[in-house]
C-alpha cells in the first residue's frame, strides 16, 4: 500500500512540474510575443509549487534525498550513529505532526471563511490543503525511517 502511495506521490509532483512548466512557458509567450498574458496563470503556478513542496518532501524522506549534514556521524561507532539518526527522524517526525495540527486548523478556518483566491476563484482551502496532506505523508515517512523500514 505505501509503495502505490509512493508512486501516487512521484506521479503527482511530476504533473504538477510539467504543468507549471507549460503554464509558465505559454504565460511568457503570450506576454513578450502577443502583449497579452493571462491573470490566473502566476496564481496557479504558485499553487502548485506549493503542492509540490510539501507532496515532494514526503518523496524525500521516503527516499533519504533530504539535505543532512552527516560529517559528525562519520565519527562516532556506528551503533551511535544509528542511534542519533533515528533520534533526529523522531524529531522530525514530532516538527511534522505539530505542523499537521497547526496546518489542519488553518484549513478548517479557511473553510469556515470562504475565502476564495483572487485570480482564479478557487476555494483556499485548496492550496492550504498541501500543508497538512504534506506533513501528515512527511510524519508517516519519518516513522517508518525511525523504525528502520524502507518503502522505497
Amino acid at each position: 500500500m505505501l509503495r502505490f502511495l509512493g508512486k501516487i506521490e512521484e506521479i503527482f509532483c511530476a504533473s504538477a512540474l510539467l504543468i507549471t512548466a507549460f503554464v509558465l512557458f505559454v504565460n511568457v509567450v503570450l506576454r513578450y510575443v502577443f502583449s497579452a498574458s493571462t491573470s490566473w496563470a502566476e496564481e496557479l503556478i504558485r499553487y502548485l509549487m506549493i503542492w509540490i513542496t510539501f507532496i515532494g518532501g514526503s518523496v524525500c524522506v521516503r527516499k533519504s534525498a533530504h539535505i543532512r549534514m552527516d560529517f559528525l556521524l562519520g565519527m562516532l561507532p556506528e551503533k551511535v550513529a544509528g542511534a542519533l539518526t533515528r533520534l533526529v527522524y523522531l524529531i522530525a517526525a514530532g516538527f511534522c505532526a505539530a505542523l499537521f495540527r497547526y496546518s489542519y486548523q488553518l484549513v478548517r478556518f479557511t473553510v469556515e471563511l470562504e475565502q476564495t483566491s483572487p485570480a482564479m476563484g478557487i476555494p483556499m482551502w485548496i492550496p492550504y490543503l498541501a500543508m497538512p496532506l504534506g506533513s501528515a505523508l512527511m510524519t508517516l515517512r519519518f516513522v517508518r525511517a525511525a523504525c528502520g523500514k524502507e518503502d522505497a
